[in-house]
């Protein structure tokens, strides 16, 4: 699985290298699927909400208020992403607090002062007082030397690690999911949408990662879904290569 998805890594990147318009439809097409992953701990059926559409302003009377404007505030963070993504930035704190402060649309959002149980997963997080050095020691980890090369396996740390600590008062599976698809794509990988899998079954391998047991099943959960979209990149990469080089011809 590593060495092809390496393969594919380095295909993509030479293609997307010096063609700007290319480069751009993958972009968008990555920030639709970002933003559809983010809804799987929203909306049930996430699969069925018409991301693409909502981006482009057609509002949907089946689609509540509520998640129309989390959507359009997650792909503003989204957009921001990409933007540090460029710089060579790697995922912090600060971005992930911008990242909360957007979807809150609350400008001074900070971390949580209470002590909450987190239902949804069955989880007790860890005190208040210790979320910013936890948060930090999480980040700290995923990006040492000794995190190794298998980008997923970080990418799903990071990702547990988020909602096991909780950081924020709102919005932190959210964020973990948002940190799994820029570590992704800070290492040459597509991020994910998440479509394939239903909420529930989600919340059960999270709370399962959390609770240290069947961690395998979301890891290969996700290493499917990368190969995946990997696959359909590229293909969709090559079918628009082999055309320009037709026309080029003609």
């Amino acid at each position: 699985m590593q060495k092809s998805l390496s393969r594919m890594r380095i295909e993509l990147t030479s293609m997307l290298k010096n063609n700007r318009l290319l480069r751009s439809a993958v972009r968008e097409v990555n920030r639709v699927d970002m933003v559809r992953a983010s809804l799987i701990i929203r909306n049930q059926a996430n699969d069925r909400v018409p991301v693409e559409k909502i981006l482009e302003g057609d509002l949907p009377k089946e689609v509540s208020v509520k998640d129309l404007v989390f959507i359009q505030n997650f792909s503003n963070l989204v957009r921001i992403g990409f933007s540090s993504l460029e710089m060579g930035n790697s995922l912090d704190k600060h971005l992930l607090t911008q990242g909360y402060r957007i979807l809150s649309e609350n400008e001074n959002g900070y971390f949580r002062k209470t002590n909450p149980v987190v239902y949804s997963f069955n989880h007790v997080p860890p005190h208040a007082v210790d979320v910013e050095a936890k948060l930090d020691d999480c980040v700290r980890r995923v990006y040492s030397r000794d995190a190794g090369d298998n980008v997923i396996l970080r990418a799903m740390y990071i990702h547990n690690k988020i909602i096991d600590i909780w950081p924020y008062e709102g919005y932190n599976a959210e964020l973990a999911i948002f940190a799994l698809n820029y570590l992704l794509t800070e290492n040459g990988l597509a991020p994910i949408s998440l479509a394939a899998v239903d909420r529930q079954e989600y919340l059960n391998m999270v709370t399962d990662c959390l609770k240290g047991v069947r961690q395998e099943i979301f890891y290969e959960y996700l290493c499917d879904a990368v190969e995946e979209k990997m696959k359909a990149t590229l293909e969709a990469c090559r079918e628009y290569m082999r055309k320009r080089n037709e026309t080029n011809k003609a």
